[in-house]
């Protein structure tokens, strides 16, 4: 399949699986790539016509594809298409803002985790971006990436003043990354965010982390080495995605 024919065909929804077309690119990994970041750069200008446009789909595969090829490149354009304020990375994105874009930060960030840090302690970003920042954080533990010790500091550094103690779902998923990493260290200010009322208890409870505390910390840790994912084969991903796009699952 020739370039252009396959970058047609991952361009628009047409309600089934390009799959043809995804495996021809990653054939062709190397010729593909410099297009795949002409996408991403490109829908940097182009955010209201792709809000617009519920069948353009062309950034979706790009960040997939990239995140299949650890594509470090990409990283800088997924920093600013994750940086527009309010509603609009939902609005590009869908449930992949918070089904895999932690996965897919952490499969093209390689060991260059300022920017993601920045977007965590930045109170204009959307929470759920906020969110699969702080995921990413703990899925480059988990593969090895980035050592624990670092993370639960910086998770510290947020509870102690780099969060804004307003409850929302950055403080809901803070506590719940911090149980993936066992979170014997940061338990007092887990209590404290408690008492603050800043987390939402219907997500994530006390109880749930005292149960947590309860486990072994090595079996936990061990847990996260074996389940933490990057993004390794954007066919079947991209097949669940559009599977829960058309509930048909």
């Amino acid at each position: 399949m020739e370039l252009a024919h396959i970058l047609e065909e991952l361009a628009y929804d047409l309600g089934e699986l390009p799959r043809e077309a995804i495996e021809a690119a990653i054939a062709k990994k190397t010729q593909i790539t410099p297009y795949l970041l002409q996408i991403l750069e490109d829908a940097l200008n182009r955010i209201d016509e792709i809000i617009e446009d519920d069948n353009y789909q062309g950034h979706l595969y790009a960040m997939y594809l990239l995140a299949q090829f650890r594509e470090e490149r990409a990283y800088p354009y997924l920093i600013q298409l994750f940086s527009f304020p309010g509603e609009i990375p939902h609005a590009i994105a869908g449930d992949v803002l918070t089904e895999d874009l932690s996965r897919i930060f952490a499969s093209v960030c390689g060991d260059h985790i300022d920017p993601l840090l920045s977007l965590i302690e930045n109170v204009s970003i959307n929470e759920y971006v906020r969110a699969a920042c702080q995921t990413g954080l703990v899925i480059l533990v988990g593969c090895g990436t980035c050592p624990r010790t670092k993370v639960i500091d910086y998770f510290k550094s947020l509870f102690e003043g780099k969060l804004e103690r307003i409850p929302s779902f950055a403080w809901d998923n803070l506590v719940a990354c911090c149980c993936s990493l066992y979170p014997e260290e940061l338990y007092p200010h887990i209590r404290k965010a408690f008492d603050e009322n800043l987390v939402n208890t219907t997500f994530i409870s006390l109880e749930d982390v005292t149960s947590i505390m309860a486990e072994e910390k090595q079996s936990c840790i061990f847990h996260l080495f074996q389940n933490a994912e990057l993004i390794d084969d954007a066919v079947s991903e991209m097949e669940k995605w559009l599977y829960a796009k058309l509930d048909i699952r």
